[in-house]
Parts: structure tokens; sequence; C-alpha cells
């Protein structure tokens, strides 16, 4: 009992502290801890690996009118259980809303990713903002991120002698789906 009020209590005090002022024109920027999830199948169905990347991402711009920003920024991520990265080179584009006391927003990211050989960047979100203070703003957002790569394809072919003889025949271009969760402050 103790424990459903005051988490009742903390949504109460966040409802009602969420009243946030629209964006002024002119130059803003953002920064965001960016954590991105996946799971994918190896060898197989049945087992299955989960990465999690978690790192930082910038952007900078201006906002339009109250309601339209335009930036460009830089998202990197790395995740330590396969040691691989996201460095990502973007251009954002982003919707504030005023919905009476509420503030949504949604905003798309598209790039060019530079780790694991490159390849495209594509991240839409949507969230909420919080006000804090005057020209700051909390923003808490839920998304996908699409990580393009290139790998190299090779052919293996057994020697009469007993060797094993691998050739480069051609490069894999892809890309891999995250689910992705950021936490940021706009100034």
């Amino acid at each position: 009992m103790k424990r459903q009020i005051i988490t009742f209590l903390a949504i109460a005090s966040i409802t009602i502290s969420a009243i946030a002022r629209q964006p002024a024109r002119g130059y803003r920027g953002f920064i965001d801890w960016s954590n991105s999830y996946r799971t994918t199948a190896v060898w197989g169905p049945s087992n299955r690996m989960s990465t999690f990347y978690t790192g930082f991402s910038t952007s900078h711009g201006y906002q339009l009118n109250p309601m339209f920003y335009i930036g460009a920024g830089l998202d990197y991520e790395y995740c330590s259980k396969i040691s691989s990265n996201i460095l990502a080179l973007f251009a954002e584009g982003r919707a504030d809303m005023q919905l009476g006391r509420y503030t949504p927003f949604g905003d798309i990211r598209l790039g060019y990713n530079f780790a694991s050989g490159g390849g495209v960047y594509f991240s839409p979100s949507i969230g909420y903002r919080f006000n804090w203070g005057r020209k700051a703003g909390i923003n808490l957002g839920l998304g996908l991120t699409l990580q393009g790569y290139s790998a190299d394809v090779y052919e293996i072919i057994n020697n009469p002698n007993g060797y094993v003889i691998s050739t480069k025949i051609g490069t894999h271009h892809g890309a891999v789906a995250f689910f992705s969760f950021r936490v940021g402050i706009d100034f």
C-alpha cells in the first residue's frame, strides 16, 4: 500500500509540474544520454543475443517558431559486450506540440553512421518535454534507430592439398534496428 501511495504521488507531482513553455525562436541546443537495445538470433532462432549500447548525442540548430526546430548533431554509443559502436552525424527535425498543459514532441534524425563500415543512420522518436526553468527543458523520448553497416563477404575454397583459401567476393550492406531511449536537456 505504501509503495502505491508513493507511486501515485510521484506521478501526480510530475503531471502537475509538467507544464512546459513552448521554445522561443532562435538558437536551441540538446544534450542527450542515448541508449539503444536489440535482440538478435545467433546460430538459429533458439539462440538469442541481446546488445545494449549507451552513449551521448548532441544537436544544435535553430527554432523556426514555437513548434518547429531544425538542426544537426552527433551521436556516439558504445556496446562493451561485442566491442561495437555507433558514430553518426545527422540532421534533425523536431516538432514540439502544445496540447493544453501537455507538451509532447516528435523528432526525426537522418544521417550517416561512420562506424561498422559506414551506412545510413535513421532515428525517429516521440516523447515528452518537461519545463525546467525559463529557457530549458528535460526531454524523455522513445524510438527506433536504424544503423547501417558494411561487411566484406568471402568465399572459402578447399584446396586439394588440404589448405583453405579465402577470397573476397564483395561487400554486403545492411541495417540493424534498435529500440532507443533518450533522456536529455534542451537549452
